[in-house]
């Protein structure tokens, strides 16, 4: 079987060639002379780690690295590899990986983006924001990327999906370990809406408290810019800024107010220097992105059984949080994780404490 280029950054990356390390080496080898020398010519160990080095010596074969592969592709994940990537994400200040983990449209890592990032703990203030930036970016036909988790990303992700626009998440795990699981529905609409999941992790690795800040080097390094909606003092929405400033990409911040615990870190942004983020076509005309305006259409959002029977009784009137209780006959704690999901879905809003309407 032909060695090809994605065969041997797959190597690189399979036997488990760190990201930092792969960069030091790409200043001095090629893949084809790493793929020829490893073993032979190249002795150093110290390079690559040990168990690195003896990983690279005992996977170097093409059939097995294609049987890999397709092993991936029968699952339902695509590798992109590091040839293929835009030249934004290519650069060394991002320090990417040799190749990516992808599931679902991976044309969308060559389209305009931007990144859409926040806390986990929101208000309903950075909720609103979060919704409203992302709907109008994917209106002016702009992939909107974020990391999948509770808060800001999940509402970024939402709206996309609900304007029929484009969305890009970058995990901090495995693809086949989506963490929070809470969000495992969410991945799935993503998916099968269009959309891409992406990836360093082998499809089975967990999170861990290092790999969430690591993949946001990946956020920022596949967008244009980094809109932050709402972060508190050492949110880690604040290390995707960090990032998005180091490769020279535009940081953004909604304003917010100064009482609020949550806007600490993202108001501190704005006084370090980074560009109100007011709507979607100031954010598209500071980074020079060309775009038409495009229409929103409806979008149906699929309920479940459940869903459905709460979503029926609130349009019947019923929007007390004890008088759905007792009318759907559901414990309180089934009620609330119900409600919470069917407002990340944007079919039901809060108006009042226990009181809600659909949208």
């Amino acid at each position: 079987m032909e060695i090809t280029e994605d065969i041997l950054y797959f190597w690189l990356g399979f036997s488990g060639l760190s990201a930092r390390r792969f960069h030091k080496l790409s200043e001095r080898y090629t893949p084809w002379e790493l793929w020829s020398g490893v073993g032979n010519t190249i002795t150093d160990k110290t390079l690559f780690g040990e168990k690195t080095y003896d990983a690279l010596v005992r996977f170097r074969n093409v059939d097995f690295l294609s049987h890999e592969t397709e092993k991936l592709r029968d699952g339902g994940m695509l590798v992109v590899s590091f040839n293929r990537y835009p030249l934004p994400l290519r650069q060394k200040e991002v320090v990417a990986p040799p190749f990516l983990y992808c599931r679902g449209n991976v044309s969308l890592l060559h389209t305009p983006t931007v990144a859409v990032v926040g806390t986990r703990q929101c208000s309903a203030y950075g909720k609103e924001a979060a919704y409203r930036l992302a709907t109008e970016l994917c209106e002016h036909n702009v992939t909107v990327a974020s990391g999948l988790a509770l808060g800001i990303d999940s509402y970024a992700h939402r709206a996309a999906l609900r304007a029929n626009g484009k969305t890009v998440a970058v995990l901090g795990s495995g693809l086949q370990c989506v963490t929070p699981p809470f969000n495992q529905g969410l991945h799935d609409e993503i998916v099968a809406s269009g959309g891409l999941i992406v990836s360093e992790y082998a499809p089975r690795c967990d999170a861990t408290r290092y790999t969430f800040p690591a993949r946001n080097r990946i956020i920022s390094g596949l967008s244009m810019g980094t809109v932050v909606v709402e972060a508190g003092k050492g949110s880690g929405a604040l290390i995707t800024a960090d990032y998005a400033a180091e490769q020279g990409r535009t940081v953004f911040a909604v304003p917010g107010s100064i009482l609020s615990k949550t806007a600490v870190g993202s108001n501190r942004l704005l006084y370090d220097g980074a560009v109100p983020a007011l709507c979607a076509t100031d954010i598209c005309d500071t980074l020079g992105i060309s775009y038409t305006k495009i229409e929103k259409k409806p979008r149906v959002v699929a309920l479940d059984i459940f869903e459905q029977k709460i979503y029926n009784l609130l349009q019947s009137g019923v929007t007390n949080f004890d008088a759905l209780v007792e009318s759907a006959q559901i414990t309180p704690a089934k009620l609330s994780a119900l409600l919470s999901g069917m407002e990340i879905k944007r079919v039901i809003e809060k108006k009042a404490p226990n009181v809600y309407a659909p949208v």
